[in-house]
């Protein structure tokens, strides 16, 4: 176990003029926990090469960003931590990101927190996004919808 930011990505960093992480911020939601739950965040975040997606631009379309492939190969080289099991923490990652959502989802049609403004639309598609994307990688590595 490993301190696990819980909500690590680009949005939750601070970088210099040249591009470098200055700092990591945001770290409410922090807890010990295996690090592969940190990476298979930022790496459902990053977007594989020419994937769309109505949450938000993914670094993986921006030039001069490396693909999901190399920031995981650069991750595996440095750490020298044994990738195969990835696909577990990412299946994880993407149901942990249904059930926030929904969590959030149901706040709002309680009446717990005022939706003006709020793309509730676009939330539920992201939720939708997320519990297809865990289905698809649970499928692939053995588990099987219920």
């Amino acid at each position: 176990a490993r301190i696990a930011h819980g909500d690590y990505g680009l949005h939750n960093v601070l970088s210099t003029t040249e591009g470098r992480v200055a700092a990591v911020i945001d770290w409410e939601v922090a807890t010990l926990g295996d690090p592969l739950a940190d990476l298979a965040y930022s790496i459902n975040l990053w977007g594989k090469r020419g994937e769309q997606s109505r949450r938000g631009p993914k670094p993986s379309l921006v030039p001069g960003y490396p693909t999901d492939g190399e920031l995981l190969e650069r991750y595996a080289t440095r750490t020298g931590v044994d990738l195969r099991d990835l696909d577990f923490y990412v299946a994880f990652n993407h149901w942990k990101s249904v059930c926030i959502v929904d969590g959030v989802l149901a706040r709002y049609a309680n009446g717990g927190k005022s939706s003006v403004g709020v793309d509730m639309d676009g939330l539920r598609y992201g939720r939708d996004e997320s519990l297809e994307k865990a289905i698809d990688v649970g499928s692939s590595i053995g588990y099987r919808r219920a």
